[in-house]
């Protein structure tokens, strides 16, 4: 008896360090794929794509600190430091600083939704004069539509949480369906759908029991103009899949088209033209295989 019980905790054990070790092997495997991927990026795109990580990470500091009360003086070091790398040239340091930024902040959202502070919404500022400079806040507001940021954000973490949640060995298919509508509303300009959904799909990532309210749609948002400037009117452009037709005149359409060569209508990418994986409206970069899109 006494045998018999050893051998199956030897058994159990065995086991687990199996699967601790695949588990360990898989990470590194990513992580490696990663690194090669960004080793064959030539400089102009890591250049690109470190412009574009402090620009996102700054409006979503700025947009948390403003609306949230998230403020973490480490963030604020990470981003400084990120903008000397950048300025020094070192574009591959410049993007590895805004990721742990990007983390921290992702950190500092998941506490305080825990705390129950996530709902904070800070009053209007008040009108300023015309000597007054404006505030991040009012920067923010006019060039970007409403909820633009929150919600790019948003299916970030929704993302990450499914890609935790596969490693975790639970069901995410009512996550990824969800993280799927909430990119489908961010390419059609429905931010505030986007969000909504975005948010859900990482609640059902990490495992909790999610009843799923379907926002009505909304109209496309544009983000507001500045005091003194008049609206352009102005309709988005349509957006097609690769090797698709144009959606305006029905000319086919080739890899790498931004305009339609019998129309000039512009059109939006949908699809990576290497791999073939879904974009988001401003994706610069594939997600997926790293394949640098234009607009």
């Amino acid at each position: 008896m006494v045998d018999q019980t050893t051998t199956i905790i030897i058994v159990v054990l065995v086991v687990v360090m199996i699967a601790v070790v695949w588990l360990e092997l898989r990470y590194l495997r990513r992580k490696s794929k990663s690194r090669r991927q960004r080793a064959a990026q030539r400089p102009e795109e890591l250049q690109d794509e470190a412009h574009n990580a402090l620009i996102t990470t700054r409006a979503i500091a700025s947009t948390l600190a403003e609306r949230g009360g998230i403020r973490s003086d480490e963030v604020d070091s990470l981003l400084r430091e990120a903008q000397m790398a950048y300025s020094r040239r070192n574009y591959r340091v410049s993007i590895d600083l805004t990721a742990k930024a990007k983390d921290r902040l992702a950190a500092l959202r998941k506490e305080h939704a825990a705390q129950g502070d996530l709902a904070k919404v800070a009053a209007p500022p008040p009108a300023a004069s015309e000597d007054e400079e404006p505030t991040t806040k009012e920067v923010l507001q006019n060039e970007y539509a409403p909820n633009l940021i929150q919600s790019r954000f948003a299916i970030s973490l929704a993302e990450s949480a499914i890609t935790d949640g596969q490693t975790a060995g639970r069901d995410v298919a009512q996550a990824q369906a969800l993280v799927a509508d909430a990119r489908a509303r961010f390419d059609a300009q429905d931010y505030s759908g986007a969000l909504s959904m975005a948010r859900q799909g990482e609640r059902s990532a990490r495992g909790e029991a999610v009843t799923v309210s379907v926002p009505p749609p909304s109209t496309p948002a544009t983000a507001p103009a500045a005091p003194g400037r008049p609206v352009a009117s102005k309709s988005a452009p349509a957006a097609v899949a690769v090797g698709s037709a144009c959606p305006s005149c029905g000319e086919p359409m080739k890899v790498g088209d931004a305009f339609c060569r019998k129309c000039g209508a512009r059109v939006v990418v949908t699809n990576c033209p290497t791999c073939g994986a879904d974009l988001l409206a401003d994706d610069a970069f594939c997600r997926k295989c790293g394949t640098r899109i234009q607009h």
